[in-house]
């Protein structure tokens, strides 16, 4: 059995994140919120990115506002972070290598997608549709539909239901330990995505992974990292 067939093998869908897991974009938020804050004249703290990872939009937002003291409305929050990020997800962002392929893959073989990420909608929808990839998707949840992030399992159990799909029975692919955390608490098989931005926590990361790849053409060369 080669690595497509065996990642595959029992999966009736397949759910991905998008930041870091189907595009090279985690990059540009620490440009984003060191520009958001410099605008309230607050210091980019050195945890930042690591205190929002896998956070919903909604909990970001809330953390900004309570932690940060940016004493701004959710919407206005939202919107500002939508402009700031909007041409990057545009225009410039870049998708995983082999990722473009791997979903047409499974298109091939009439397994369902989903994506579940902690972005806006408008940034989500704004870069699957600049890389071809919104077509794919039959569900597509963001950060703006749950009130809990990753790692609590809910937005993974929204995506399989709305797929009418069994959770045991999806595959998540995911770049961040919070991600891959949500995908297990759910009961799914997860598959860690390398990217530079979590290489710190790629330890972590396989911990909880069932299948970890450095890029999407592993699983068409046989070199994916079979976990568990």
């Amino acid at each position: 059995m080669n690595h497509k067939e065996l990642m595959l093998d029992g999966i009736d869908a397949v759910i991905f994140d998008i930041d870091g897991t189907l595009v090279d974009s985690m990059g540009v938020w620490k440009e984003v919120d060191r520009i958001y804050l410099d605008r309230y004249k607050i210091p980019m703290p050195d945890n930042l990115q690591h205190e929002l990872s896998g956070l919903s939009i909604a909990q970001a937002a809330t953390y900004f506002y309570d932690v940060l003291g940016i004493h701004e409305s959710r919407e206005k929050m939202l919107s500002d972070w939508n402009e700031l990020a909007y041409h990057e997800y545009r225009y410039h962002v870049q998708i995983k290598p082999g990722a473009d392929k791997w979903l047409a893959h499974l298109a091939k073989q009439h397994i369902p997608m989903a994506v579940g990420t902690s972005n806006t909608r408008m940034l989500a929808e704004t870069v699957l549709k600049a890389r071809g990839f919104y077509d794919y998707f039959q569900v597509i949840l963001t950060g703006e539909d749950v009130l809990k992030g990753k790692p609590d399992p809910y937005i993974y159990l929204t995506a399989a239901d709305r797929l009418g799909v069994d959770p045991a029975r999806c595959l998540v692919f995911e770049d961040i330990p919070a991600g891959l955390t949500a995908g297990l608490s759910a009961g799914m098989r997860t598959c860690g995505v390398e990217d530079s931005f979590s290489a710190y926590q790629n330890d972590e990361k396989r911990a909880l992974a069932n299948y970890y790849i450095q890029s999407y053409e592993d699983i068409f060369n046989d070199q994916v990292e079979v976990l568990r």
